[in-house]
């Protein structure tokens, strides 16, 4: 006996067959590309002299005026906050023995209290 298939059936089993390779289809992996020789930057100078024991005579004295011009501002009740934060850092430098930046923030400690002792001589501002 010879069966007849419905051509429901056979456009059917056609759709569930395309859907079947579609799906595997979308499953490959994808082909990597060749790879390629990344350049790297030259490797960064070796540093060849011995590291600081000592802070320079110019910092630490830079650092004595930043602390007592600090005193001085708190005493007059003319502090900044900045002014603060600048003295932990040139501290936190100092105690690295980095004497370039204990300098350059023990000036800024300066500058801020002088012109926080300038605010204070000026006279209130009425709005």
């Amino acid at each position: 006996m010879v069966h007849k298939i419905s051509s429901f059936s056979k456009h059917g089993l056609g759709i569930v067959g395309g859907l079947l390779l579609f799906t595997l289809g979308a499953c490959t992996v994808p082909q990597t590309p060749p790879t390629s020789v990344v350049l790297l930057p030259p490797p960064a100078p070796v540093r060849t002299e011995a590291p600081a024991t000592a802070l320079s005579p110019e910092a630490d004295s830079a650092l004595k005026d930043a602390e007592q011009n600090v005193r001085e501002a708190r005493a007059q009740r003319a502090l900044w906050i900045a002014a603060v934060e600048e003295l932990q850092k040139a501290r936190a430098a100092a105690r690295v023995f980095d004497s370039e930046a204990t300098l350059a923030h023990a000036r800024e400690v300066v500058t801020l209290c002088a012109l926080s002792l300038q605010q204070k001589q000026a006279p209130p501002v009425s709005w």
